[in-house]
C-alpha cells in the first residue's frame, strides 16, 4: 500500500470515529444530566433550626459570628453543624445577633427532600428577622457538619452526612 493510499485511508476512517466518539460522549453527558435531575429533589420545605452562637474571631474580627448546634439526626459523640458568616461581619448583624442573649438563635432554612424523603440539600433562608439578602456570599448560607474529639470511648469511627445530619432523619 502506498502512502498517499495509507493517508487517504486514515482521513476517511478519522472522521467517522471522531464522530462516534463524540457522539458517545454527548449521550453520556445527557444521561447523566437527566439521572441526576431524577434522583433530585422532589420537594422543599422551609425547616427552622435553633443555634448557639459565638462572636468575635482573630482572624475574621470583632464581629465575625458563628453559629452551631449538635447533629439531630446523627447520634455520634462530637457531631455538630456549624454556619460561619466570614463576609457578613458588619457591626448591625453583629449586633443582632448579640441581642439573643444566652438563648439560641432561630434560623429557617429551605430543605431539600428527595424521593425516599431524605434530606439532599439544605440552604439558608434567613438568620431570626435577618433576611437571605442580606447576606453577601452562597457559603454563608451552607451548613457544614463536623466532630469534635471527645474523651470516651468510641467503637467506631463518625461517619458525616452533610447537610442531612442537621435536620430530622426524614420529612415523612
Amino acid at each position: 500500500m502506498t502512502t498517499s493510499l495509507s493517508k487517504a485511508l486514515r482521513g476517511v476512517l478519522i472522521w467517522p470515529i471522531f464522530g462516534v466518539l463524540l457522539s458517545a460522549v454527548l449521550v453520556a453527558a445527557v444521561a447523566r444530566l437527566l439521572l441526576a435531575q431524577g434522583n433530585g429533589p422532589v420537594y422543599q420545605e422551609s425547616v427552622p433550626l435553633e443555634m448557639s452562637w459565638n462572636r468575635g474571631d482573630n482572624h475574621y474580627g470583632p464581629n465575625f459570628i458563628h453559629l452551631e448546634s449538635p447533629c439531630l439526626s446523627n447520634a455520634a459523640p462530637g457531631c455538630f453543624c456549624a454556619l460561619d458568616f466570614k463576609t457578613t461581619t458588619s457591626k448591625e448583624f453583629a449586633d443582632y445577633i448579640e441581642s439573643f442573649g444566652g438563648k439560641r438563635v432561630p434560623l429557617k432554612f429551605r430543605v431539600d427532600y428527595d424521593r425516599n424523603y431524605q434530606v439532599v440539600g439544605a440552604i439558608l433562608e434567613g438568620v431570626g428577622e435577618w433576611p437571605e439578602e442580606k447576606f453577601h456570599v452562597i457559603k454563608e448560607r451552607s451548613l457544614a457538619t463536623g466532630f469534635r474529639m471527645l474523651r470516651v470511648p468510641q467503637t467506631s469511627g463518625g461517619h458525616l452526612n452533610n447537610p442531612a445530619d442537621c435536620f430530622p432523619k426524614s420529612a415523612k
